[in-house]
């Protein structure tokens, strides 16, 4: 193993760098700035750091060398592309690459792989901005009714709670008629616990033991850990030689040595599959193992799972969400993706403030819940969440310490300190004194 150091002026073109000089499943060891630069530092094994395989990594053997653009230059040449005719031709000048570092351009054509990336990235912030638009326009609607209804001051203290714990309006305005005539904050708690567990009850499903499932969801949830965890615990049920792990599509920088760490500390087989041929030439080789599990990445989410599964039509696709998640990403992950889950789990229950959005979608659509994890810890596993846990967990968040009345002792002050005291100037209380005057002025 060796270090290798690399200098760039911001964290993009050192991560890009690294890329370009050692391919994509170069191992990061530090991100630090040093001078005003970002200094990347990177571990290399000893056998793979030759010319030939450097190369061959960079895709110099089969890449035509085009040197790399300048930022100014590929705004201009996208700006030119959308308006051909409004812009005149631009000269496009390479960027003299740094001193003190062998680098590899970067051929322009893998600069469409963020294109979709990008797009994906404006639709989650337009249907943020939809859901909030929908959110704010039925509280209006429903504010009037709230104030028209005679509430105990108890029960009216606890729809406050609701609305500063997040909860979405269509729920709280379902759980206000249940609890308009009630008088008490205890009674209103257990009527809504009922309700909520009624209608969100649903049977829960066995974690996977065998067989081909994937694990899909939005970037940032946890899905490689979780499927570490799943592995862990088929191997603890079964042959831990007959369980597999497969990462498809992850291009991640460092992703595929961090899934391979992770693996081996589990003590089962990592695989790996970047395209759907690769992929059915790795599941075809698995046909022995008792469970296989498919690690996916967080982009283009439907449109991997789909790939997978005209693969290998047999394979159950699990989604996976935090806790936390906002109405918008459930909606879209869940139900607008158009994929058939056939169970959804959670993740990040500890960091999870008010899981009352998930609650909510789990009224309004039928999924069976099959695991549930906490932390990044591997162990942070747990395999027996239910819906009534679930909603026990976001009511506990709305319990409210009484309010204890804050006493100040009074402060004494001797009588001789008060005679020593200077007498206040006539003329700090005319209307000519400056404001604020403390004491006698010439």
């Amino acid at each position: 193993m060796e270090l290798k150091r690399i200098l760039a002026n911001d964290a993009k073109t050192a991560n890009d760098r690294a890329m370009a000089l050692y391919g994509r499943d170069v191992l990061v060891i530090s991100n630090h700035t040093v001078g005003g630069q970002t200094e990347l530092i990177v571990a290399l094994d000893i056998d793979e750091q030759g010319p030939e395989s450097t190369a061959q990594r960079a895709g110099k053997s089969s890449a035509p060398h085009d040197p790399l653009l300048s930022f100014s230059s590929q705004m201009a040449l996208a700006q030119n592309k959308a308006r051909p005719s409004a812009l005149a031709p631009v000269k496009l000048e390479p960027a003299a690459p740094p001193a003190g570092a062998e680098f590899v351009p970067a051929n322009l054509a893998s600069l469409a792989l963020d294109a979709p990336f990008d797009r994906e990235v404006i639709e989650q912030i337009l249907d943020e901005l939809k859901a909030l638009r929908r959110e704010v326009s039925l509280s209006q609607k429903t504010s009037g009714w709230h104030s028209g209804l005679d509430l105990a001051p108890e029960v009216d203290s606890l729809l406050s709670s609701f609305t500063q714990a997040g909860m979405p309006s269509g729920l709280r305005t379902l759980l206000l008629d249940t609890v308009k005539d009630m008088r008490s904050e205890k009674e209103a708690l257990e009527a809504v616990r009922q309700q909520l567990e009624q209608v969100v009850h649903r049977p829960s499903q066995a974690l996977p033991l065998t067989g081909i499932h994937l694990v899909a969801g939005p970037t940032g949830t946890g899905k490689t850990l979780m499927v570490v965890r799943l592995a862990s615990h088929a191997a603890a049920q079964v042959d831990a030689g007959k369980v597999a792990m497969v990462s498809y599509r992850d291009l991640r920088l460092g992703a595929w040595a961090q899934t391979l760490s992770m693996a081996r500390e589990a003590g089962v087989a990592c695989f790996r599959a970047d395209t759907a041929e690769a992929l059915s030439t790795v599941l075809a080789d698995l046909s022995t193992y008792s469970l296989v599990l498919i690690d996916t990445s967080g982009n283009q989410l439907a449109q991997r799972v789909t790939e997978i599964q005209s693969v290998c039509p047999s394979c159950q696709a699990h989604a996976l969400v935090a806790a936390d998640s906002s109405t918008a990403t459930l909606r879209r992950t869940l139900r607008s993706s158009g994929v058939r889950w056939n169970s959804l789990m959670i993740s990040k229950l500890d960091e999870s403030v008010q899981p009352w959005p998930l609650v909510d979608f789990l009224c309004d659509n039928f999924i069976a819940l099959s695991a549930a994890s906490d932390g990044v810890d591997p162990g942070g596993f747990k395999r027996d969440l239910t819906t009534a846990a679930l909603v026990e967990m976001a009511l506990a968040q709305l319990s409210r310490a009484p309010e204890v009345p804050i006493q100040i002792p009074a402060i004494k002050v001797s009588k001789s300190v008060v005679d020593k005291m200077p007498a206040p100037s006539p003329r700090m209380f005319m209307s000519g004194s400056p404001k604020g005057l403390r004491g006698p002025f010439a």
